[in-house]
């Protein structure tokens, strides 16, 4: 199993969890850590290397793309995939001109851990 780190930016434990799962599905050994604000994302990305950033659209006080410009500002260029229910066709295209490697629909989460490994470039056992 490849061991990844996972940071995801999720005001939903439940949301997150499914994240993990799919991720496991698909052969990870998962180490994760779940942030839901602009402060406590800047801190994660200080105490530790990710391989990857999963970030919702929708958060109260928060979103994808402020979480976008954190990984920017923080020089870091960890791979970024927005995981939300529907989110506009132009605001996906933004987030994508912003660095965002890939959007998955929550209702299509099961291609999740497939983007992951295809982002990581790790091929399919």
């Amino acid at each position: 199993m490849k061991k990844i780190g996972v940071l995801i930016v999720e005001d939903s434990f439940y949301s997150a969890d499914l994240n993990i799962r799919e991720i496991k599905k698909a052969g990870f050994n998962v180490q994760h850590q779940i942030v839901a604000s602009r402060k406590a994302m800047e801190k994660a990305l200080r105490d530790k290397q990710w391989d990857v950033i999963l970030s919702d659209h929708h958060m109260p006080g928060f979103d994808a793309f402020q979480a976008l410009e954190v990984r920017n500002q923080e020089g870091c260029t960890v791979p970024f995939v927005i995981v939300s229910e529907d989110m506009l066709d132009q605001d996906i295209r933004t987030a994508i001109k912003k660095g965002c490697q890939a959007y998955i629909s929550k209702e299509c989460l099961a291609g999740l851990g497939q983007q992951i490994k295809e982002i990581l470039k790790i091929p399919n056992d």
